[in-house]
C-alpha cells in the first residue's frame, strides 16, 4: 500500500521541505512551516502490511493481513514526539513522521492536518502508519576466501502489536558458534524511553548486556537519561592473511550512566548537554589454541573510570527521498549539520608522573543536495592520552556520492580515509569484505592506516516480486589499501587490493530488517594465497 501524504488544511499551506507529499492550499491561510498551532485532538490508525485492492494479490497476502496484529494506537502515541494539549508546527510533524518511519514495526508513516485555519472546528492530527510483517525468519550465508558463515534464526519486532522485539538466532562464522537471545521495549510510563536486554551463550563465553535509554528523542527534548551495564566473555580470534594469526581470551566489564539537558532549541536547531560516568575494564590473554604467543598480538589491558561531558549542536531540515539507501522505500534525509565534541578525565589508569589522563571524541556529519545529487559527509575523531598504554589517536572520514540518472540507472561513490596510532590490536583497522574492497577474507589486510573507495552502478528494475520484494542490480569496483605500522609487516600482500562484481538486490519494504539482501559475484583483481578468485556470498547489508 503507498501511502499518500495529503495534509489538508481549510486555506492555502505549502510545505517545501517534504518532498513526499504536497499541502493543499485554499484562499488566504498560509501559516508557514515554523508557525505554531494547537492540537486539539488526534486520530491514528494503524494500517495492516499488504494491499489487497492490487493486481498481484494473492491469498498468502491476505493470510498475512489475517494473522498480523496491527500496532496498538497507544504504542504509536508514545511514539509521537506531541500529544494533545502541545503546540507544534508543519516541520514539527515532518519529524514526527521521520521518527514513525524510523521505528523497526513501521514501513511508512503520513500525518494529516484539518480544521487548522477554520476557528470553529478543532485542530486534528490525523497519524495513518503501514505496519511492517514483523515475525520474520533471519538467514544469512556467505563464502569467502575459503570460509563459510552462517546465520539462522527469527525475530518479532511487535510482538502481539505492543511494539516488544524479540529475538532468538544461532550463528556460527570464523569467531564463534551459539545462541542469542534479545528483547527490547519502549517503557510506556516513561514517555520515549527504551530498555534492552541480550543474553548470549556462546561455545567460548557468556554476554549479558542491559540498556536503558531516554534519548534525546525530537529537536525540542528537554532531557536524556542513559544507562548500560555490559559483561562479556569471549575468545577472540584475530586473522590475517586469511589464517588466524592469534587467539586471544577477552573479559570486558562496561558501565556508562549519562545524564543531558536541552540548552537552547527553537524551530530549526537545538544545543544540549550531556554529562555522564564510565568505568570499563577489559583484560586480555593468548587462548591455549592460539597459533601465535608473539607478545607483539597481546593486547595491554584496559582499566578506565572517567567521568565526561559532551556537548551536541543539531540542524533540523529534513527532506524525505528515495532509493539512497534502500529500493522504493521513504528516506529521511537531514541536510542540517549534527556536531558533538566529548571531554573525558581518565582517573585510574594514568601515566606516571601526571594526575590526568583524556579520553576526547568529536564528530560532524551533514547531507547536501543539488538537484539529483546528494553528497553525505562524515568524519569522527578519537583520542585516548596520557595513560599507561601509548597514546591512542583515529580520524575516520567517509565522503558518499550518490546520483541519480534517470528512473531506471543510479550512481555511486565512496572514498573513505582512516588514520590512526596506538590503534588497540583487538580492534584492528583492515581491509576486508566488510572494510572496503569486496571478495577478500575477513581481515586480511592490516595496518595504522587505512584507505578505500568504491564505485558503482545501480539499476532500479521498478519491479516488484508479489509484493514481497523489490528487485534492483549493481555492478561494483573497489580498491583500498591498509598499511604501515608493525602489524603491517605480516600482510602477505602490502599493495593496493581490489575487486570488481555485479549482483542483485532485494529490499522488501514489507517486512522488519536492518538492510537489503546483497547476492553477488565477486572477483578479487590480486592473487594471493588466501584470496578465492571468485568469491560469492547471499547476505544481508546495511545499504544498497
Amino acid at each position: 500500500m503507498h501511502i499518500q501524504h495529503v495534509v489538508r488544511l481549510s486555506l492555502v499551506l505549502f510545505l517545501s521541505n517534504y518532498a513526499h507529499g504536497e499541502t493543499q492550499l485554499k484562499n488566504d491561510c498560509k501559516p508557514s512551516n515554523l508557525e505554531s498551532f494547537h492540537v486539539d485532538k488526534i486520530d491514528i490508525k494503524a494500517q495492516t502490511i499488504f494491499d489487497e485492492t492490487a493486481k498481484n494479490t494473492l491469498n498468502i497476502h491476505r493470510w498475512a493481513n489475517k494473522l498480523h496484529i496491527n500496532t496498538r494506537e497507544f504504542v504509536i502515541a508514545e511514539r509521537l514526539p506531541f500529544q494533545q494539549g502541545d503546540s507544534v508546527n508543519l516541520s514539527d510533524l515532518g519529524e514526527a513522521e521521520a521518527l514513525l518511519r524510523g521505528q523497526s514495526y513501521i514501513a511508512n508513516a503520513a500525518i494529516t492536518v484539518l480544521g487548522i485555519c477554520n476557528a470553529k472546528e478543532p485542530n486534528e492530527i490525523k497519524v495513518e502508519t503501514q505496519d511492517n510483517w514483523t515475525l520474520f525468519p533471519a538467514f544469512s550465508l556467505s563464502r569467502t576466501g575459503g570460509r563459510t558463515s552462517s546465520l539462522i534464526g527469527v525475530s518479532d519486532a511487535n510482538f502481539l502489536g505492543l511494539g516488544i522485539g524479540a529475538r532468538v538466532r544461532y550463528t556460527q562464522d570464523e569467531q564463534r558458534s551459539g545462541y542469542q537471545v534479545s528483547f527490547s521495549s519502549a517503557v510506556h510510563w516513561i514517555r520515549h524511553a527504551n530498555v534492552r536486554l541480550t543474553l548470549a551463550n556462546n561455545d567460548d563465553g557468556n554476554q549479558y548486556r542491559f540498556t536503558f535509554d531516554k534519548p534525546f528523542y525530537h529537536l525540542g527534548t528537554n532531557t536524556r537519561q542513559f544507562l548500560q551495564v555490559n559483561s562479556d566473555e569471549r575468545t577472540q580470534d584475530i586473522f590475517q592473511n586469511d589464517k588466524t594469526r592469534n587467539s586471544l581470551n577477552t573479559r570486558t566489564r562496561f558501565f556508562r550512566g549519562a545524564y543531558g539537558w536541552r540548552l537552547h532549541s527553537n524551530e530549526l536547531n537545538s544545543s544540549r548537554l550531556t554529562v555522564g560516568f564510565d568505568s570499563s575494564n577489559t583484560e586480555f590473554e593468548f587462548d591455549e589454541t592460539s597459533p601465535s604467543f608473539n607478545p607483539l598480538f597481546l593486547p595491554e589491558n584496559r582499566n578506565y573510570r572517567y567521568p565526561w561531558v559532551s556537548y551536541e549542536y543539531l540542524q533540523r531540515n529534513i527532506v524525505v527521498m528515495h532509493d539512497v539507501h534502500l529500493i522504493k522505500q521513504p528516506e529521511d534525509i537531514n541536510l542540517g549539520w549534527r556536531y558533538r565534541v566529548q571531554l573525558g578525565l581518565e582517573t585510574n589508569d594514568v601515566r606516571e608522573n601526571s594526575d590526568l589522563g583524556y579520553h576526547i571524541n568529536a564528530s560532524a556529519n551533514r547531507a547536501f543536495k543539488i538537484e539529483n545529487w546528494l553528497l553525505l559527509l562524515d568524519s569522527r575523531f578519537n583520542a585516548i592520552l596520557n595513560t599507561s598504554a601509548k597514546d591512542f589517536i583515529r580520524s575516520s572520514n567517509k565522503v558518499e556520492i550518490f546520483y541519480r540518472k534517470n528512473r531506471a540507472l543510479g550512481y555511486y561513490g565512496r572514498v573513505s580515509a582512516d588514520f590512526s596510532t596506538g590503534q588497540f590490536i583487538d580492534r584492528p583497522l583492515v581491509i576486508d569484505d566488510d572494510n572496503g574492497v569486496r571478495g577478500y577474507p575477513l581481515q586480511y589486510q592490516h595496518g595504522d592506516h587505512r584507505i578505500s573507495a568504491s564505485a558503482e552502478a545501480r539499476f532500479y528494475t521498478n519491479y516488484n516480486i508479489y509484493q514481497f520484494f523489490e528487485l534492483g542490480f549493481a555492478t561494483f569496483i573497489d580498491a583500498g589499501r591498509a598499511y604501515q605500522g608493525e602489524l603491517s609487516a605480516f600482510n602477505e600482500d602490502d599493495g593496493v587490493l581490489g575487486s570488481i562484481g555485479l549482483g542483485a538486490r532485494f529490499y522488501s519494504n514489507k517486512a522488519t530488517n536492518t538492510g537489503v539482501i546483497h547476492v553477488d559475484l565477486t572477483f578479487p583483481l590480486t592473487n594471493g594465497e588466501g584470496v578465492d578468485t571468485l568469491a560469492w556470498s547471499a547476505q544481508l547489508r546495511r545499504s544498497f
